[in-house]
């Protein structure tokens, strides 16, 4: 199994790593249907270092260089922002208040629409029902 390295900033990374690990939540199995059986250990792995504690880079490194292994030319990057991924943009002042479902563990800043949306999405990374909030 490839090592997979985590800092030890204790924290949850900075706000561009909350945006991949939001678009990894967002395209997950997407993802997982990139990732031939034979490396979906390999990929457990690196999604159990992802939802851990400590910063998030070494994970998404590791992601990305297996994604680039299972034949996906841009790796990661292939699976984030730019093509309309995240959910919500970040609410401006002077806009009304938006009711979303945001990530359950404040890990990342995927918003789904609650609008007409009784049900929850899951987060993908962590099987959990997104939270509803309101977003000003």
């Amino acid at each position: 199994m490839a090592e997979i390295r985590t800092g030890d900033s204790g924290g949850d990374g900075d706000g561009e790593s909350r945006a991949v690990r939001s678009d990894i939540c967002a395209r997950l199995d997407e993802i997982r249907g990139f990732v031939p059986a034979e490396r979906r250990p390999q990929l457990e792995e690196i999604l159990w270092a992802l939802r851990g504690s400590g910063d998030p880079a070494g994970p998404q490194a590791a992601l990305h260089r297996l994604l680039r292994r299972c034949g996906v030319a841009a790796g990661l990057r292939a699976f984030t922002r730019g093509a309309g991924i995240g959910g919500l943009p970040a609410a401006v002042e002077g806009h009304p208040v938006v009711e979303a479902y945001v990530c359950p563990g404040d890990r990342c800043d995927r918003r789904a629409p609650a609008r007409n949306q009784p049900v929850p999405d899951t987060c993908r990374l962590y099987g959990e029902p997104m939270r509803r909030r309101m977003l000003s």
